[in-house]
């Protein structure tokens, strides 16, 4: 495969083509202008220009070109906040004057304790406090109409499943045991609606009376008559409409609220009657100036 080059010389410029590459720095003529030229060293991948496909030739008399030196690196910006004298000192902590300090702790943000805008309700802690109370007199009233039901059908049994003659005295003990087993299913079912009065904060007289029945006949009552006693207990009543001063507030409300009423309708009374005074003192201007255009037109 043959390789060609140029001859360097402005003045010929004409392509030498050999059939093998000259090997770098033998010398090379020119046949046509009988310049000598030097075969240059190919430029390795990454130079600064491509070399010609077979190499490159320069005149045997030019000297290599001094190497270019390399640019010198830019300056380092100086920080504005370090400076040579504070990078000779080096680093530490500047302390605070006692200006500075007594001005921190004046200007230093006070906080104190924020008040409630609203009124916390006293529902939720009474009822907290009457769950295990509610919970126990729904269990003792369960237990015990379940035992006057049982008291009552063994009283019935006799009389209506038994094929002998049943005899005064057998009536008379029966219809006893029937009316005892009444008793205590309506005790039972006594109990446990002021047991369900108590939960829901609904009355305090019915959850009194429930806990009052609930000491018999497991003594259930005397817990939960300590617990209606507490006065956080009490206070969730009072916010309901079974509680013991909340008709006394309902009424005070109710009076407030028609003494507002009768000093409105007073107010409205007022503004009529100077609306009133007004349109006749008008009324009366206008017939003044009346008279006085007739009795200027007469004379």
């Amino acid at each position: 495969m043959s390789v060609s080059y140029t001859c360097p010389n402005p003045n010929c410029g004409v392509t030498l083509k050999t059939p093998n590459k000259v090997a770098p720095g033998k010398r090379v003529k020119c046949p046509k202008c009988g310049e000598q030229f030097i075969a240059e060293p190919e430029e390795k991948p990454g130079g600064a220009a491509p070399a010609p496909a077979g190499g490159a030739l320069k005149f045997a008399d030019e000297k290599p070109a001094a190497a270019k030196p390399a640019d010198a690196p830019p300056p380092k910006k100086q920080d504005d906040d370090e400076d040579p004298e504070s990078v000779k000192k080096g680093y530490g902590v500047v302390k605070e004057t006692e200006e500075e300090i007594r001005a921190a702790e004046k200007n230093k943000p006070k906080f104190t304790a924020v008040q409630d805008k609203f009124k916390k309700s006293a529902r939720g802690p009474a009822m907290s406090l009457l769950v295990m109370p509610a919970n126990l007199l729904t269990a003792e009233g369960l237990l015990t109409a379940i035992g006057g039901l049982v008291i009552f059908v063994s009283g019935m049994w006799p009389l209506v499943f038994s094929d002998a003659a049943i005899g005064d005295e057998e009536l008379e003990e029966a219809i006893i045991t029937m009316l005892l087993g009444t008793v205590i299913f309506g005790w039972g079912c006594g109990i446990c609606f002021g047991a369900s009065q108590m939960q829901e904060l609904a009355s305090y007289p019915m959850a009194m009376a429930g806990a009052v029945m609930g000491i018999l006949p497991l003594l259930v009552g005397i817990y939960a008559i300590i617990m209606l006693q507490n006065p956080k207990v009490k206070a969730g009543f009072e916010e309901t409409e079974g509680g013991p001063d909340d008709e006394d507030e309902d009424e005070g409300k109710d009076d407030e609220d028609e003494d507002e009423d009768d000093e409105d309708d007073e107010e409205d009374d007022e503004d009529k009657d100077e609306g009133r005074a007004k349109k006749s003192r008008r009324k009366r201007k206008d017939e003044a100036e009346d008279e006085d255009d007739d009795e200027e037109e007469e004379e």
